[in-house]
Formats: C-alpha cells, sequence, structure tokens
C-alpha cells in the first residue's frame, strides 16, 4: 500500500541512522543499570564483611565494572563490523540537476 500524502516519506540512510541508534541507546542503557544495579547492591557492605577478590580486584569491581566494559568493548566491535549499514551519502539526483 502506498503512503498517503499526510505520511513522511524517510530516505533510507535516515531509517538506518534511526534503527542503529535506537539499538545503541538500548545496549548503553542495558550496561548503565548493569554497572550502576550491581555495583551499588555488591558494593556496600558493612566493616566487618571481608571483600571478595576476583583476579586481584574486589568482586564487585570485576563484575560490575570491568564485565560490562568488556561487554560493551565486544558490542561495539560487532555493531562496528557487521551491524551498521554501509549506506551511500552522495546527493539524489533530483537535487543535484536542480542546483547545475
Amino acid at each position: 500500500m502506498p503512503p498517503s500524502p499526510t505520511e513522511p516519506v524517510f530516505d533510507p540512510t535516515f531509517l538506518n541512522a534511526r534503527r542503529e541508534a535506537g539499538l545503541i541507546l538500548c545496549a548503553w542503557a542495558a550496561c548503565l543499570l548493569w554497572t550502576v544495579g550491581y555495583s551499588a547492591l555488591a558494593g556496600y557492605r558493612t566493616p566487618s564483611d571481608p571483600i571478595p577478590l576476583v583476579l586481584g580486584m574486589p568482586g564487585w569491581v570485576f563484575w560490575g565494572v570491568l564485565v560490562p566494559w568488556l561487554a560493551a568493548t565486544l558490542f561495539s566491535i560487532w555493531f562496528g563490523l557487521s551491524f551498521i549499514a554501509d549506506d551511500a551519502l552522495d546527493a539524489p539526483a533530483d537535487e543535484t540537476a536542480s542546483h547545475a
């Protein structure tokens, strides 16, 4: 069904950018919630509780900061190499003809 005259027709480059931005925002929010949530819950202990260590650092730092940082890095590599659309950014034919 063709779009009605009142519905805007968006450029495919814009639609790809909006889709990619939405996924980035969701990944950022997930890492933020994981980091802040886990660190707040696991980082505050009473002084008598021993601090569990993972690879020589406090466990809450490992699981609440390092792991989401590594997950975000892996996500960024995957996103950049396989998800981002390679759109042509040259001007549409009707715009170049009107400026000549």
